[in-house]
């Protein structure tokens, strides 16, 4: 008879093991997130295999670039500025009605809206 080898595991969605949770080199798998993990001898879980949890901000630091769209699914993008603080600019989109495609101009300046118009101009500098 084969013998059966079963990982810890969890069923929680989101569910990820603790240090206490494993020994060194001991394997745990999230069969509803379907990742497997592991504790390091510097006593930190880490995720093995597929792409993990990448973030843009992975990306770019890392250099990278890509040809491939980016989709957000509801999601925002957030700017943040050059303070952390409780200010933020976020570019949302509404949820639409159509495929749209909006261009940016070859220019250089200022992109100014003018609130619900369907009107933009660019302001250039001086």
């Amino acid at each position: 008879m084969a013998t059966q080898i079963l990982p810890k595991r969890s069923e929680v969605a989101l569910s990820i093991p603790t240090t206490s949770d494993l020994a060194v080199g001991e394997i745990a798998m999230n069969v509803t997130d379907g990742k497997f993990y592991t504790k390091t001898s510097g006593n930190v879980i880490k995720e093995m295999g597929g792409a993990g949890d990448v973030t843009l901000q992975a990306v770019t630091t890392s250099g990278a670039t890509t040809n491939n769209d980016i989709v957000l699914d509801g999601a925002d993008i957030i700017f943040e500025g050059a303070l952390a603080n409780s200010y933020e600019t976020t570019l949302t989109v509404a949820e639409p009605t159509a495929d749209r495609i909006i261009t940016l101009p070859n220019q250089s300046g200022t992109v100014a809206m003018d609130g619900d118009a369907l009107a933009y101009a660019i302001v250039f500098g001086g």
